[in-house]
C-alpha cells in the first residue's frame, strides 16, 4: 500500500503565525514522540506566517496548510480540512505544552472520551508563562460564565491543549475564526453532549511574540457565549 493512503490514527494540528522562532522545537519534540511510540500519526501545520515557519514546516515533513487569511479558529478549521486521522490532537506552536501529553490524551480518547482538554491550573506553570491578568481574570470570567450559562464544570476553557475524535469535532460546526474558536468549541461540545474530561498539562513561557490582544480577544469570547446562550 502507497504509504499517502495509509490513514493515521491521529493528526496533530498547529496553527502557525511567524512562529519561525519556536516551530523547530515543536516539531522536533513531535517527531521523536512520535517515534519513540511507534504512533500512526501526521503533523499538519496550519499557516498565515509571514516569516520562515512555511520553510521550517516543510524541512520537518510536516503538512503544511497554507492560507492568506489569519485567525486562530480559521488556522484549525483549514487544518480540519485536511487531516486524516480518527482523533485530533490539537496545540499551540509556541512551545508553551509539553507534547508527551498526546499519549494521555489519546489513551482517554480511546477508553471511550470525545474530547480531552488539559487543565493548565492543575499542572505545573512556569513562572511568567501566563500573565496575571490572564490567570486571574480573564481565563476565570471566561471559564465562570461558560460554566454558570451552560450547567457545566470545565476548570481551564482556554487551554490550548486539547484531543477530540475527529467525527465528534466535524458534529460541532464550528465558525469561529478568532481565539473565541476555544470557548465555541467547549459550549458546542456540552451543547453536543460530548464525554469530556480534563487532564493536567503543564505551562511554559513561549518562545517568540504573543498574538493575543486580551481586551478585543476578550470581547469576542464574551460575545460568542452570549450569542451562543440565547441560541
Amino acid at each position: 500500500m502507497n504509504q499517502k493512503n495509509i490513514i493515521p490514527k491521529i493528526s496533530i494540528i498547529l496553527p502557525c503565525r511567524n512562529e519561525e522562532e519556536a516551530l523547530p522545537f515543536c516539531l522536533k519534540q513531535l517527531k521523536e514522540i512520535i517515534l519513540n511510540n511507534n504512533l500512526s500519526a501526521e503533523i499538519i501545520v496550519s499557516d498565515s506566517s509571514q516569516d520562515k515557519s512555511p520553510e521550517i514546516a516543510n524541512y520537518h515533513g510536516a503538512v503544511l496548510v497554507k492560507h492568506d487569511e489569519k485567525g486562530y479558529g480559521l488556522a484549525y478549521q483549514e487544518g480540519i480540512k485536511v487531516a486524516k486521522g480518527i482523533y485530533i490532537f490539537m496545540a499551540d506552536a509556541d512551545n508553551t505544552y509539553e507534547f508527551s501529553d498526546i499519549i494521555k490524551f489519546l489513551n482517554e480518547l480511546e477508553n471511550g472520551f470525545d474530547f480531552v482538554i488539559g487543565n493548565r491550573f492543575s499542572g505545573k506553570m512556569e513562572s511568567f508563562s501566563m500573565s496575571k491578568e490572564r490567570q486571574f481574570i480573564g481565563n476565570p470570567i471566561l471559564t465562570l460564565a461558560i460554566n454558570f450559562l451552560f450547567n457545566s464544570k470545565i476548570n481551564d476553557s482556554q487551554c490550548g491543549i486539547r484531543a477530540i475524535r475527529k467525527e465528534s469535532f466535524e458534529k460541532l460546526n464550528l465558525k469561529s475564526k478568532g481565539m473565541e474558536f476555544a470557548s465555541e468549541m467547549i459550549i458546542k461540545a456540552i451543547k453536543n453532549n460530548l464525554r469530556i474530561i480534563e487532564l493536567p498539562t503543564n505551562y511554559k513561557r513561549r518562545i517568540g511574540q504573543s498574538k493575543l490582544n486580551p481586551i478585543l480577544d476578550g470581547l469576542r469570547h464574551i460575545l460568542l457565549i452570549i450569542k451562543e446562550r440565547l441560541i
